[in-house]
């Protein structure tokens, strides 16, 4: 008797999702060390080219000075492209990268405007830009939303704990003159 193997969408997204994470990896380890490749290629050219001017080996190394140097900034410039085109592709197809950072982002922002009021800017503009941008209103509906989906799969500590921090968030929000809140 044969065995019937049912593929399972999860089985299929947990290997499509392995197989991208290993994507992210090489690629991230070709721009690590494609700079150290291009310098390895560029000593071994040298040292020929030096050993070929010695002994006069062929011609196929007979170049100039100047086509050495164009050579190896043509070499470099390429490890550069590689190297970008290497981190930028990994970033693009990292399944991992649209976890939350656009909330990293967020913060390394304000962490920037508190920055900006400790140099001298002018805190008025910064408390009026932060009152207008709705920043934590729109904090308070994703903490809501978070508690919610910890309550819906019966997780009620982290539930409870997340009432708490929107409570708070709501109360910071409405400080700031947003009294239409949602629950």
């Amino acid at each position: 008797m044969t065995a019937i193997q049912h593929l399972n969408s999860r089985d299929l997204h947990g290997r499509a999702l392995r197989a991208r994470r290993l994507t992210v990896r090489v690629l991230r380890l070709v721009g690590i060390h494609a700079g150290n490749v291009t310098i390895g290629a560029i000593y071994a050219a040298v040292i020929a080219w030096m050993v070929n001017d010695v002994v006069e080996f062929t011609t196929v190394l007979n170049i100039t000075s100047n086509r050495v140097i164009l050579l190896i900034l043509a070499a470099w410039g390429t490890t550069q492209l590689i190297r970008a085109a290497a981190y930028d592709i990994a970033d693009r197809v990292d399944p991992d990268r649209r976890d939350s950072d656009d909330l990293w982002d967020v913060a390394a922002a304000l962490r920037a405007n508190a920055q900006d009021i400790t140099n001298g800017a002018d805190y008025d503009e910064i408390r009026l830009a932060l009152q207008t941008s709705e920043v934590l209103p729109a904090l308070h509906g994703l903490t809501a939303r978070l508690r919610g989906a910890y309550a819906q799969d019966g997780e009620m500590e982290e539930a409870s704990a997340l009432s708490d921090t929107t409570a708070l968030i709501r109360a910071a929000a409405e400080s700031l003159g947003h009294r239409e809140l949602s629950e």
